[in-house]
């Protein structure tokens, strides 16, 4: 995930402005993305690469607030960072809690889950939801604000964020697996999304 360093901005998005934000990774830019469809955070590296590293994340208050051992979306977040920190690259995050269902529906859901021992696809089934709704339009729309590029490079296991990319007329010239650090319930949660959400293995 190398690139060279160009001694250019990333373009600013609105009238509001941009803030440095330092992290254990390095100073990242984070800027605000009001679009129709709800706000959107697009965090930048410190420099602009020529083929961008990209995710695209989901708030998650357990993952990321409490940092749930079942969940690996703070671990992921974080792992994220320190990519464009070292690479350069665009995380765009959306406030879109139990993918993007709601907070209501997410504690159903994991109700359901502990009351029946069932996974998170499932759950989200038994209430009668899709348990991947999101297309990701809204990221690819905060994403195109800042990169008008047709390459990137994704952080992600989930195809639906490729295929995403790829209709906007981005190629994926590699896929990379973030390093994060695993826990035996993390191990079964991320498991489980290979056969019910399609999920790469790695």
């Amino acid at each position: 995930m190398s690139s060279e360093k160009k001694a250019i901005a990333w373009p600013q998005i609105s009238n509001r402005p941009a803030v440095t934000i330092p992290t254990a990774h390095g100073d990242v830019l984070v800027q605000l993305a009001q679009l129709p469809d709800g706000d959107l955070l697009v965090i930048t590296s410190s420099y602009v690469p020529d083929v961008p590293v990209v995710r695209f994340q989901s708030s998650c208050v357990f993952g990321e607030g409490l940092r749930a051992l079942d969940c690996d979306c703070g671990v992921q977040l974080d792992a994220a960072v320190k990519a464009i920190c070292e690479a350069g690259g665009i995380i765009t995050y959306a406030w879109e809690e139990g993918r993007g269902l709601g907070i209501a529906k997410k504690l159903e859901a994991i109700a359901l889950q502990e009351a029946e021992g069932i996974d998170t696809a499932e759950a989200f089934r038994k209430l009668n939801c899709d348990p991947e709704p999101r297309t990701f339009a809204n990221h690819v729309e905060a994403l195109r604000l800042v990169y008008k590029g047709d390459k990137a490079v994704i952080g992600s296991r989930n195809p639906k964020k490729i295929v995403a990319l790829e209709n906007a007329g981005i190629k994926i010239v590699e896929r990379v697996t973030l390093e994060t650090p695993m826990t035996e319930q993390r191990e079964v949660y991320l498991s489980s999304k290979i056969p019910a959400l399609g999920h790469f293995e790695k």
